[in-house]
């Protein structure tokens, strides 16, 4: 699966879930931008054991997913690793393992798993309303979110003048 860069943006989502297409969309809209060059970029509609064709050979890893949670708002962005993961709503199964079961399958079976590993997760109400619009509340700060994950990107690797 690996196109030749050491970094890959990966959106996961759901195309016809309303606001679980967000990962999807917004790697979409970062193909498109300057950010930094050489990034890779994918998309995935599952986690699980699958993850591990995407990530495999890549230096460094920036996964972008959403999350629903009882206290977080629409639009709220977490950032997790590996060390303190959470589980997002797509990057791992119910019908497959856990994303930290994943990575630690890669390497027993020997596979260059990225040496850093980001993974976004953007708030939303879950719904399961079929509709390949983001909801209002998203949609309205859709540029704000977006705008905040290529200020990460580029903060990652020592684009942006800290605050």
């Amino acid at each position: 699966m690996k196109q030749g860069g050491e970094i890959l943006i990966l959106g996961l989502g759901n195309e016809v879930l309303k606001d679980e297409a967000l990962g999807l969309k917004i790697v979409d809209d970062l193909k498109h931008l300057p950010v930094i060059p050489g990034l890779e970029y994918a998309k995935a509609t599952k986690g699980g054991l699958e993850i591990l064709d995407y990530l495999k050979n890549y230096r460094e890893l920036v996964i972008i997913d959403t999350i629903s949670t009882k206290t977080g708002r629409p639009g709220d962005i977490y950032h997790f690793t590996p060390e303190n993961y959470r589980e997002t709503l797509h990057l791992s199964s119910n019908h497959d393992t856990c994303f930290l079961t994943a990575l630690k399958t890669g390497e027993k079976l020997g596979l260059n798993i990225p040496e850093k590993i980001d993974i976004l997760a953007i708030e939303i109400i879950c719904d399961l309303q079929l509709d390949q619009q983001l909801s209002n509340i998203i949609h309205e700060k859709y540029d704000e979110i977006l705008l905040e994950i290529v200020y990460f990107i580029k903060k990652g690797r020592n684009l942006c003048k800290p605050d």
